[in-house]
């Protein structure tokens, strides 16, 4: 039970982490980069703005 309880809480660490490196790539991405993705400032700005826990 609680080696089940840990798994879920790292795996849980572990999403939130790389959400917040994909959302630091993005801030840090050029106008150029972001043109060749086919996304925005505003997306982004969106995006940064969005809570840790939303999906």
């Amino acid at each position: 039970m609680v080696a089940s309880i840990w798994r879920k809480l790292s795996a849980i660490v572990r999403i939130r982490r790389e959400r917040s490196r994909a959302r630091y790539h993005l801030a840090a991405m050029s106008e150029r980069e972001l043109q060749d993705c086919g996304m925005s400032r505003a997306e982004i700005a969106y995006e940064l703005t969005k809570p840790t826990r939303r999906k």
